[in-house]
């Protein structure tokens, strides 16, 4: 399980001791005193928990079907299931506020146990949860309930799927697995690893995050370049429902009417829990090849991607760090001795000499069999060499691949010193690309000026994460010391702003991080008001009593007006709404001038 107060396991932190610079470094960049936590998390016995709301037939029922050891209504188990890990589920948690917990912590071991459990929440008009590893950063597992019966309050389940967790069998000859929905993700690589396989699918969360979790987002992984996200690997699936249980068929391809896959996907369980699925495979590959770069430029750097894309010569990873990433990267070095320093200092001078003022990192990876691998390499390296790549070899990929799932232990490290820390991650076209990450670059330096005094004490920085032919994925992390007092109206303050920003440049809401509540004041901008009337009319098709996850991906006005974003949110609404009234009136007019014309 992972800590109840942040990521990860509870005995681990982020390894600073081996990175002497970095706390320096970004206590500079902040102005932070480097020895003053004053944000610590409280102990456990002071975190208080709502009272149980018990609906007493279902519980009673459920104790009839499941396991004893299957049904939990401690509060050590409540707690752990209360928040996901966004920044403002941290906040609330490390000083031991828990607005609102799980009143039951159910184990389902088997489709048949979903079932069971839905049939029962639905009859008696129970919520229910689904919660994979809990990694969620935009309040997708959070519980969560508008509706009040006149018996008050509806009982909350956290449906843990976690015991789900199983490899259930492997078609070597169509290159597909069977795996339940629960399986996290070192269990379900070892499993097909065992048998010379391999998903390939990589997110940050990757050691505490499941199967189900990340079909449930439309998660993205590290080796999304060459494997693609997850709803390109998916091939079939289940999925129970208060109305009854989805299956879609394992075949090939299939033109049946709308795609009832793509329908799931994404729909982080407001329609069901997805139980197992049926998924593309691909022999684990027998060579993994990561290599550094460093360009004069991010911009540099992206016509490097743009051309490799172009040529098909791709690489199973390209991570791409703008100048500011690249910063804390070179930070989180340990620093070389001896002959190894002296060396690396006259590379530096050389780098600096010959227009590389304001280098940007760039980890290639390539994966698969070695003469594939070899070819694909080979070319790859022409082309980011004919763009002023410079090699740093194979030391960066270790450090990086060292690493890899130890960044989000930053975020706790900082928030112990009262940083807000965030991060903030889109998609657009290549022709809008530059444009999106300049404006979002501008006005969140703009924003730290304002708070600060035209001090600028704030670190942004990005890098592009996943790529297509049509554009990439970038990705910001973003930090400032908090606002006493006014903590999470600054989170949401820059969280819009953000978001804002996005969207008025032409980017997607979101690339992998899904939609939970804190996206959904967006949704209409992002899918039009037909669109989420559309989404709204499946999810009362199949859970009419909205039992499933209820107040996520819809917006809830009615909650929004009461700020429950921790500020005063109507604001937000309206301007959501403003901005897609005034975009359908662009397109009306525009449809309009060319009828005419």
């Amino acid at each position: 399980m992972m800590k109840w107060w942040g990521w990860g396991d509870p005995q681990k932190t982020f390894p600073m001791d081996d990175k002497p610079n970095l706390w320096n470094w970004i206590c500079g960049i902040l102005n932070l005193d480097e020895n003053e936590k004053t944000a610590v998390p409280v102990n456990r016995e002071q975190v208080k928990l709502p009272l149980l709301n018990l609906h007493q037939d279902f519980f009673q029922e459920i104790q009839q079907i499941l396991k004893k050891e299957q049904i939990f209504t401690d509060e050590d188990e409540r707690l752990l299931h209360s928040y996901g890990k966004s920044y403002a589920d941290l906040f609330y948690a490390r000083k031991g506020i828990v607005k609102k917990a799980p009143d039951i912590v159910l184990y389902p071991e088997s489709h048949d146990d979903v079932e069971n459990i839905i049939k029962l929440a639905h009859l008696h008009n129970v919520c229910v949860v689904p919660f994979g590893g809990g990694t969620n950063i935009v309040g997708g597992v959070d519980p969560r309930d508008q509706v009040v019966t006149s018996q008050g309050s509806r009982c909350i389940v956290s449906l843990d799927m976690k015991r789900m967790n199983k490899v259930v069998s492997i078609d070597t000859q169509s290159n597909t697995a069977i795996i339940q929905a629960g399986a996290l993700g070192p269990i379900l690589e070892e499993q097909l690893n065992a048998k010379g396989w391999s998903l390939g699918h990589y997110p940050d969360s990757f050691e505490y995050s499941t199967l189900g979790g990340w079909l449930a987002t439309r998660s993205a992984g590290m080796q999304s370049d060459a494997y693609g996200k997850i709803e390109d690997m998916l091939v079939s699936l289940k999925m129970v429902t208060p109305t009854g249980t989805v299956v879609t068929r394992t075949t090939p391809a299939s033109s049946a009417g709308p795609d009832l896959n793509r329908l799931v996907l994404g729909s982080e369980g407001i329609l069901g829990v997805i139980t197992e699925a049926t998924m593309r495979v691909h022999k684990a590959p027998e060579v993994k090849d990561y290599r550094g770069f460093i360009f004069p430029s991010f911009e540099k750097g992206v016509e490097a991607i743009r051309e490799c894309l172009e040529k098909n010569w791709i690489p199973s990873m390209i991570r791409l760090q703008d100048e500011f990433e690249s910063q804390l990267a070179f930070n989180m070095k340990t620093p070389k001795k001896g002959i190894e320093a002296i060396i690396q200092k006259q590379v530096k001078k050389f780098l600096i000499a010959t227009g590389y003022q304001k280098p940007c990192i760039m980890i290639v990876g390539f994966e698969g069999d070695l003469k594939n691998t070899q070819i694909v390499s080979h070319e790859a390296v022409k082309i980011l060499k004919k763009h002023r790549a410079f090699s740093l070899g194979k030391s960066v990929g270790k450090t990086w691949s060292k690493d890899k799932f130890n960044i989000p232990y930053l975020r706790d490290y900082m928030m112990d010193y009262a940083v807000m820390v965030d991060v903030a991650e889109t998609a657009a076209v290549w022709s809008k690309l530059l444009n999106v990450y300049q404006r979002t670059i501008d006005e969140v330096k703009k924003r730290f000026a304002e708070d600060d005094n035209g001090k600028h004490m704030g670190y942004i920085g990005c890098h592009i994460s996943h790529t297509y032919q049509t554009g990439a994925c970038l990705y910001f992390t973003y930090a400032t010391k908090q606002q006493e007092g006014k903590e999470l109206e600054q989170y949401y303050g820059y969280k819009k702003l953000v978001t804002d920003t996005f969207l008025r440049n032409g980017a997607t809401l979101t690339h992998h991080h899904a939609v939970g509540y804190e996206h959904a004041p967006w949704m209409e901008a992002e899918v039009s008001a037909t669109g989420l009337k559309a989404i709204k009319a499946i999810k009362d098709s199949l859970d009419p009593k909205n039992i499933c996850n209820p107040g996520k991906v819809l917006p809830v006005e009615e909650e929004m007006k009461l700020g429950v974003f921790g500020i005063d949110a109507p604001d937000l609404v309206n301007q959501s709404k403003s901005r897609a009234k005034k975009r359908a009136g662009q397109v009306s007019r525009n449809s309009h001038e060319n009828t005419i014309s």
